[in-house]
């Protein structure tokens, strides 16, 4: 397999410390060249009471406030800490709302240094998640990813980079409306300058939880045995991992809560040898308008890819989605159904569709190694240079969730893999289905 981790992977790219500034007395050489002009007798007695003002200024700053302003220290240290964005929330299918952003963590200093730990906390100080051990070196990947062979970090070189991929679960509706982080690393005993570095812990940064809620859809897709693939909110997954640099100013996460649709028969993907489009069971699916709006980009002319091959006609950016409808359905919100079979869409841009109306068959063309729907939510009609939306479905049937039964991951082998869904089936509102369920969809 190749679409999702552990399944194939079928998008094959598409697959500080806080700054304290206190406030200081004017310095005594401040107040020294603002020395009032020396009056004599006669100007004094000319001026009338307007004299006794100054003296009354300087009589103030030489008297301790009672309660002085307390500032906290700020310091030196060798790492900068930003985020990708403000914490994005959704609700998952397992009845917890995930909390979802990136830490891009720098080395700023003059030897490589080992991250320790990452705490999130919330706002009276409680830790809503600890990182250490393997379970961070578990979330530590290059800035670019997916990037081939690429190995667990475990040190940050001299002027590196590394993105911390973040999920906070907590219960519903108590997503904090702060967070702040403790992130603390080591450095070598013979580090030069390490006398700079009082403290192997950075307080920061603090960010405010984006308060949207997740807009709620209709599925793009009808039928049963729909697995959710490279959805959210997986480590090291061609969808939550992906981070982009925009114009050489931001970063982006274009792929967050972005689902790769394939679907099960008998707990496999495809019947035969899987060196054919038609034998995956998702081929030729219908495709449909998850809401009402506006047709603003549509591309119908690019070839199917052969399944398990990279693909041939991905030359540029725009390439990526294969064939593909992009329909705006709120505001700053469009909805991308990409991969499509050639000469299949029946809508242009300009034009109106409606909830459920048909947008175009499920293909393999653009950048894909299997056939599959990629749907997501952006906050721009260009989904590479803009920020993936959370959503959720209004209702669907969770079937369960898929585990992996057999070994063989490859096309061509002599059958699909084979996946078991486990769990009871039940009716789900308002969530969104997270990575490896399986859904049935009116």
């Amino acid at each position: 397999m190749r679409a999702i981790a552990p399944l194939p992977d079928v998008d094959t790219q598409d697959r500080l410390p806080r700054a304290s500034f206190p406030k200081r007395p004017l310095p005594l050489k401040s107040i020294e060249s603002h020395r009032l002009p020396d009056m004599t007798h006669h100007a004094r007695a000319q001026s009338g009471v307007r004299w006794i003002v100054p003296v009354l200024l300087l009589w103030s700053l030489a008297v301790p406030a009672a309660h002085p302003e307390v500032q906290p220290a700020s310091q030196a240290t060798a790492l900068l800490v930003s985020a990708t964005n403000a914490p994005l929330r959704v609700l998952g299918s397992d009845g917890m709302e995930h909390l979802e952003y990136d830490l891009l963590i720098t080395n700023v200093f003059t030897a490589p240094l080992t991250l320790t730990s990452i705490e999130v906390t919330g706002p009276n100080g409680q830790v809503l998640l600890r990182l250490a051990g393997d379970a961070l070196a578990g979330k530590l990947e290059p800035v670019f990813y997916p990037v081939p062979n690429a190995k667990p970090i475990s040190s940050i070189p001299v002027g590196g980079m590394v993105g911390a991929v973040i999920d906070v679960v907590v219960p519903p509706r108590e997503a904090p409306r702060r967070i702040g982080h403790r992130i603390t690393y080591e450095l070598p005993s013979d580090t030069p300058a390490l006398s700079l570095i009082a403290s192997r812990a950075i307080a920061g940064p603090e960010l405010t939880v984006d308060r949207r809620s997740s807009l709620v859809i209709a599925p793009p897709l009808r039928g049963n045995a729909w697995l959710s693939g490279n959805g959210c909110c997986e480590v090291r997954s061609v969808h939550r991992s992906p981070r982009i640099v925009v114009d050489g100013a931001r970063f982006v996460k274009p792929e967050t809560f972005a689902i790769d649709w394939l679907r099960l028969v008998d707990g496999r993907l495809w019947a035969g040898d899987g060196t054919r489009n038609e034998q995956y069971f998702a081929f030729g699916a219908e495709v449909v308008s998850v809401a009402h709006g506006t047709v603003v980009s549509v591309r119908n002319d690019m070839p199917e890819e052969m399944p398990g091959q990279t693909p041939v006609a991905v030359k540029g950016p725009g390439d990526y989605l294969g064939n593909h409808v992009v329909v705006q359905i709120g505001r700053r919100v469009w909805a991308v159904y990409a991969h499509m079979q050639p000469g299949s869409i029946p809508v242009q841009a300009g034009e109106r569709v409606t909830t459920g109306q048909r947008l175009g068959l499920l293909g393999n063309s653009g950048n894909s190694t299997q056939a599959h729907l990629h749907f997501q939510l952006s906050d721009g009609p260009d989904y590479l240079t803009s920020t993936s939306l959370p959503f959720v479905f209004d209702r669907y049937t969770l079937v369960g969730t898929a585990e992996v039964e057999s070994s063989e991951t490859v096309p061509g082998s002599p059958a699909s893999p084979t996946l078991r869904v486990i769990g009871t089936p039940r009716t789900e509102a308002g969530t969104y289905p997270l990575v490896l369920t399986v859904q049935d969809f009116r």
